[in-house]
């Protein structure tokens, strides 16, 4: 339920203004407005309750101390409950929580207070380089490394070269090499134009997006690969049977192919559809749901699956794309744990579950979460799986410290938090990216890691993939274990998870104290990708800008203490005095998201919607420019 305040201004003739904020009054006698503000009556689907404390079953453990002595004594946190809310936004006294920005480093520069790194944020970090490690490896394979990757478009002319010049298969090849600048002998150039012209007509399917619009180079990556990943009918089988059938005389060009695949089915997800290997009786991937074929099939994912199933024969009007898949995670009728065929996208959403189902985290009675806090949380996770899916754009099928002083005397025992304590959804991120890790290393090797650069807009990045791939997995790690020690949870690893704890811990602690000068933070982050399209229009997820929100943490269940020669001992650990305990209050840096429609056959790059942005600036301003397609 939202809990946007509504306001009612009135001039009150010789009386002082009463403000009232849902249950109390303000008062302000100097410009006799009165502002009211309304908790909006609950609806239908609103599943969001404070938590109980009772529920939360917490026990002390001698060895859960805070690395940070309070006033030269210890804190021990571990049976402590720490309590998270969202004050409620008066649009009137705090207009700049309502201002949008591009980025995030734009948001916190602007900020006027105590500012906590979000799940956002620093998930922001992380899309850069995700966005720049797709991007590298994409057009790597597209142009190719030698004795590693055979490039794409090497692929596609040992096809050409093979087929019979007079089959239907030769006007399709030859279409898609022009795409990447290849020009090969063809019989039907008829048949060749009408493929290119159609292709180049569905501007869902051919104009490039997300990160694709940084070079020339990417461009056609788009074009190229697109143009395979389109998907052929039951009953127009012809062009994919005459390649299966030169893919079934070649081994050496089957196992290229096949590499390419499963690559793919790692790097993204599995296959939405048939390859070619499935028309020869060799499976291409597992969980097929589409039973069309494509020479370079497009991945699947959970919420593609669940929308085609829900509208078959298109997407009613009123329908909420979003609301519908947060809906069926909730009720469990979809599952985001990833299993043995999952992609690293699978591993990245999985990431995001306890952001919609806190009960499943490792954190869940540590944390009591007000219904306002899991608002923040639930629109959280809409920013960050738009973001997720907008880095596999190209391959995502749309659905359709210890200083010795004397102790003092206590006097305000606060929460001391780093970043947004959300332990699970550090942990598994790093997960992520160690499944990645592990894939590529034995993909393409760590050597060719160590050559290939992360890109960027008019670039690439710095660092190697290899060593940033490991940098990023060990900040996340490092971002747990301080987030662990924030609320009093002890870290908990699988075994054989090789986690050096003194490394990532130092390594996200320097990161948190020079955050503002991150450069992938100063990148804009506003991105849009199409979830849904049929004859009628096109539903595009969007994320319109950074805004800043107030955090609010105190104590629900106070922590203990004791002085540093008496912490071996039990009995000495005190709970803190309730009237000893206090609220920290923090600005956090959180997406605008927004589900919008377009018509049919439309889609905007990342330049577009950021004009459209910048150039009407609120919420509301930009959702009627995008609804008359301006």
């Amino acid at each position: 339920m939202s809990k946007k305040a509504k306001v009612v201004i009135g001039i009150i003739s010789g009386l002082a203004a009463v403000i009232i904020i849902g249950g109390y009054l303000l008062w302000d006698s100097q410009t006799d407005v009165v502002t009211e503000y309304h908790t909006p009556a609950a609806t239908d689907n609103d599943f969001l309750a404070d938590d109980n404390l009772v529920d939360k079953q917490t026990h002390f453990n001698l060895t859960v101390v805070d690395s940070r002595p309070l006033d030269g004594w210890l804190i021990n946190k571990s049976d402590a409950v720490v309590k998270l809310d969202i004050p409620m936004v008066k649009p009137d006294r705090e207009p700049e929580l309502l201002k949008l920005y591009p980025s995030y480093q734009e948001a916190v520069n602007a900020a006027c207070g105590n500012i906590l790194p979000s799940v956002n944020m620093i998930d922001g970090k992380a899309k850069q380089f995700d966005d720049g490690l797709y991007a590298a490896l994409d057009q790597a394979y597209y142009q190719g490394v030698a004795n590693i990757l055979e490039s794409h478009i090497s692929l596609i002319k040992r096809f050409c070269e093979k087929a019979d010049k007079n089959s239907p298969a030769a006007a399709y090849l030859a279409a898609g090499l022009t795409l990447a600048d290849v020009k090969v002998p063809v019989t039907d150039k008829t048949a060749q134009a009408k493929y290119l012209a159609e292709f180049g007509g569905n501007e869902v399917q051919s104009k490039p997006i997300g990160f694709y619009t940084w070079s020339e180079t990417l461009q056609k990556c788009f074009r190229f690969m697109r143009f395979f990943q389109q998907e052929f009918n039951e009953n127009k089988l012809d062009i994919p049977e005459a390649l299966a059938r030169v893919l079934n005389t070649d081994e050496t060009l089957k196992s290229d192919y096949t590499t390419m695949i499963n690559f793919y089915s790692k790097l993204t997800n599995p296959p939405i559809c048939r390859s070619l290997l499935d028309l020869i009786g060799q499976p291409g991937g597992a969980r097929v749901t589409h039973p069309t074929v494509a020479v370079f099939p497009s991945s699947t994912s959970r919420e593609t699956v669940l929308f085609e199933r829900l509208f078959p024969e298109g997407l009613p009007p009123n329908v909420n794309l979003m609301k519908e898949l947060v809906r069926r995670i909730k009720s469990g009728v979809v599952n985001l744990k990833p299993g043995k065929t999952s992609g690293w996208y699978e591993y990245q959403v999985y990431a995001l579950e306890t952001l919609l189902l806190p009960e499943k985290g490792e954190e869940k009675d540590k944390l009591l979460l007000t219904k306002s806090y899991k608002k923040r949380m639930l629109e959280a996770f809409k920013a960050l799986i738009t973001k997720r899916r907008e880095t596999h754009i190209r391959n995502d099928s749309p659905a359709r410290a210890c200083i010795a002083t004397p102790p003092k005397e206590i006097t305000r025992v606060s929460p001391q938090l780093r970043l947004e304590p959300c332990p699970s959804y550090y942990l598994r991120t790093a997960r992520a990216y160690g499944f990645l890790q592990n894939f590529l290393q034995s993909s393409v090797g760590d050597d060719t890691l160590k050559k290939l650069q992360g890109l960027k807009k008019g670039g690439m990045r710095q660092v190697v993939l290899s060593q940033e791939l490991d940098d990023m997995k060990d900040l996340f790690y490092g971002f747990y274990l301080l987030t662990c020690e924030d609320i009093g949870l002890k870290p908990a690893f699988l075994p054989g998870e090789l986690v050096e704890e003194t490394h990532c811990y130092k390594l996200a602690a320097d990161w948190l104290n020079n955050f503002k000068n991150d450069v992938d933070l100063a990148q804009d982050t506003r991105v849009s990708v199409p979830i849904y399209s049929d004859d009628r229009a096109i539903r595009l997820w969007v994320t319109l800008g950074v805004r800043l929100a107030r955090l609010s943490a105190g104590y629900a269940r106070a922590p203990r203490i004791c002085l540093p020669d008496k912490g071996g001992i039990v009995e000495d650990w005190t709970m803190v005095e309730s009237w000893k305990l206090g609220e920290t209050n923090y600005l956090i840096a959180v997406d605008e998201f927004a589900e919008v429609e377009l018509p049919a056959n439309t889609v905007l790059n990342r330049e577009e919607l950021r004009a459209i942005c910048d150039k009407y600036q609120t919420k509301e301003a930009i959702l009627k420019a995008l609804a008359r397609g301006k």
